[in-house]
């Protein structure tokens, strides 16, 4: 019978560990994926703006001189040069209005809004990014760098005098095609149609399996321990289990937090994204250091419970003694 009861009880303690593990990700996963100042910390502390911004200054140009060319190749020198010219005029306009301050507000607010939606706070994305202003901005600073153009340059380039370059500025915005707004939820539902909602719905799950529910279960978990071993082992056995709980997600999160180790767990070559290894590297952990108050809260528990546990077995063994 004492086998029976010994090898159920490790059975049992088997499931403790690996529910108190999924239990600890998904609060990791609630003061992380699911938290708004995360992202607020993340975009501030790493500037994350700033990798945006550059690499829209890598990403713009080719844009552009596809579009004033059409693709096609340009041989001639004096057309090429010309081309040249626009192309850096045009770039540099966009991404002056485009700067980094305004990035990272449009970052910060889309983050928020997708942490309401995956909170089911909100029914569904609702931020639009206006880019009334950035368009006219747009104009300006490319009638500004016109200016700069002799006469000469600009009858070459766009076969109009000084007076015209309003209107010059005007047509290549228009030209440019870019959108007066940019609806969130639409852009979502084009790159990954469904994919918000059903993640919705396994946190919904995952709120049932580990918010009040794993209380009970913590609490079963302890009163059979008791009962199959009374009061002082059963302890013993509750604490070391849920030391060994909290130890062994420790374990993952620091094994977990150096980069090179999720490139050869998953394959995916982290080092081709454009931010810096190095930026990368310190993304992630403070990720899964955001993640570890609740397995140290365990593992000192244990501790606690386990020698309470042990004071009360020798005290016993003293009395009997």
């Amino acid at each position: 019978m004492k086998v029976f009861k010994l090898i159920v009880l490790i059975l049992i303690t088997v499931v403790f560990i690996v529910y108190g593990m999924g239990l600890m990700m998904y609060r990791g996963v609630n003061k992380t994926l699911l938290d708004q100042q995360y992202y607020h910390s993340v975009v501030g502390d790493y500037k994350i703006s700033a990798t945006v911004h550059k690499e829209l200054q890598d990403m713009i140009p080719p844009i552009v001189r596809d579009g004033i060319t059409g693709g096609s190749p340009v041989t001639d020198p004096m057309m090429k040069a010309a081309v040249d010219l626009q192309v850096e005029l045009i770039s540099t306009a966009i991404t002056d209005a485009l700067d980094e301050a305004w990035i990272e507000k449009q970052v910060v607010m889309i983050t928020d809004d997708v942490v309401d939606r995956l909170n089911e706070e909100t029914a569904s994305l609702s931020v639009v990014i206006d880019l009334k202003g950035k368009l006219e901005e747009i104009k300006q600073n490319i009638a500004t760098g016109l200016e700069n153009f002799s006469d000469a340059e600009l009858q070459a380039m766009f076969n109009a005098p000084r007076a015209y370059i309003p209107m010059v500025s005007e047509t290549i915005v228009e030209t440019l095609g870019l959108p007066e707004t940019l609806v969130i939820a639409d852009l979502v539902d084009d790159m990954a149609p469904g994919t918000l909602d059903m993640v919705v719905g396994y946190l919904k799950t995952m709120k049932i399996l580990f918010g009040f529910l794993a209380l009970v279960i913590i609490l079963v978990f302890l009163v059979l321990c008791i009962l199959f071993y009374k009061i002082k082992k059963g302890l013993v056995w509750f604490g070391v289990s849920t030391a060994l709980t909290g130890g062994v997600f420790l374990g993952i999160t620091k094994y977990f937090s150096n980069l090179a180790t999720i490139q050869s767990l998953t394959g995916v070559n982290l080092e081709s994204l454009p931010v810096s290894s190095s930026t990368l590297q310190s993304i992630v952990r403070f990720t899964f250091s955001e993640m570890r108050l609740m397995p140290i809260l365990f593992l000192v528990g244990g501790i606690v419970l386990c020698i309470v546990g042990l004071v009360l077995l020798y005290r016993t063994r003293s009395k009997t003694v």
